[in-house]
């Protein structure tokens, strides 16, 4: 049950405090005197979507706090208990609402949110409006009918919260057999290249030796263009290569070292020069 609302600088309210009592209770007024704004500082202060137009002109905030008496709303006290607010009974809701956009609700001195605040008016006020036997039409309103008229707010509640538990449970075996699947997959494609592997027999020391291969096979152009030039000048054109050079100065010199133990010497060196240049072409060809 309502017992008390207040309302500050909300539109053309500047301050009211309204202290209801049980009963029917009638707000009566001249048009434009403010009953309207009564209701939608109640709905405000329920969640409902806050408007900056609604902030008094000349001040910075409005704010509206309503007090229930949660007392016989055991279905209250039970959505209080599992968002876990503190709860007494009596219940104090409190909405601000900024002049630049800024919105804050407070359930009994706990920052919430809107949605939050939404739920858990439904636990609060039953709103009717001039369209409000429409809602007559929906399952989910005539359910909430009949679990009332039977008393059925804590089993409900209760069933709820099992309900979610359940989902939560069903999630995260879901998440554990997806990732039981994966595992499964992961293993049967270990396997495979397991197997794979031995049928390649690999030895010891093969794949420093297949390493080496594929970095020759990576470098190929390379090795066949330094190769080949190599090859030219060793072995040269109708004009002779560095081997024949080598050969025609060795037996040049040997004509003249008569006598000469140093041109003897540049002949040997000569010769043995020929000699390795022709290993070399001889490595190289065979490489």
């Amino acid at each position: 049950m309502l017992l008390q609302l207040n309302v500050q600088n909300l539109a053309t309210l500047a301050s009211v405090d309204l202290e209801l009592t049980g009963g029917c209770i009638a707000v009566t007024g001249d048009t434009g005197a403010g009953k309207s704004l009564i209701l939608d500082a109640l709905e405000l202060a329920l969640g409902a979507r806050a408007d900056t137009g609604l902030v008094r002109a000349g001040t910075d905030r409005a704010q509206i706090i309503a007090e229930f008496d949660i007392s016989r709303l055991p279905s209250a006290k039970a959505w209080l208990t599992e968002n876990e607010l503190d709860q007494d009974h009596e219940l104090v809701l409190r909405r601000t609402l900024t002049s630049e956009g800024r919105s804050k609700a407070y359930v009994n001195g706990t920052p919430v949110s809107t949605s939050q605040l939404k739920e858990l008016s439904e636990q609060l006020v039953l709103m009717h409006t001039q369209h409000a036997n429409q809602k007559l039409l929906q399952t989910k309103h005539q359910l909430a009918l009949l679990d009332e008229f039977a008393d059925h707010g804590l089993a409900r509640n209760a069933f709820q919260t099992a309900y979610r538990d359940w989902v939560e449970t069903q999630s995260a075996l879901d998440l554990l057999k997806t990732d039981a699947s994966k595992a499964d997959a992961e293993r049967e494609l270990l396997g495979f290249q397991v197997d794979e592997l031995n049928t390649f027999d690999l030895q010891e020391g093969e794949y420093e030796q297949l390493d080496q291969e594929q970095r020759q096979l990576a470098s190929g152009d390379t090795f066949l263009r330094i190769t080949e030039h190599t090859l030219a000048i060793l072995a040269g054109d109708e004009t002779g290569g560095l081997i024949s050079h080598a050969e025609r100065l060795a037996a040049d010199i040997s004509q003249i070292t008569n006598g000469h133990s140093g041109l003897q010497n540049a002949a040997d060196l000569l010769d043995q020069a020929s000699i390795a240049l022709t290993e070399a072409r001889h490595e190289i060809q065979h490489a």
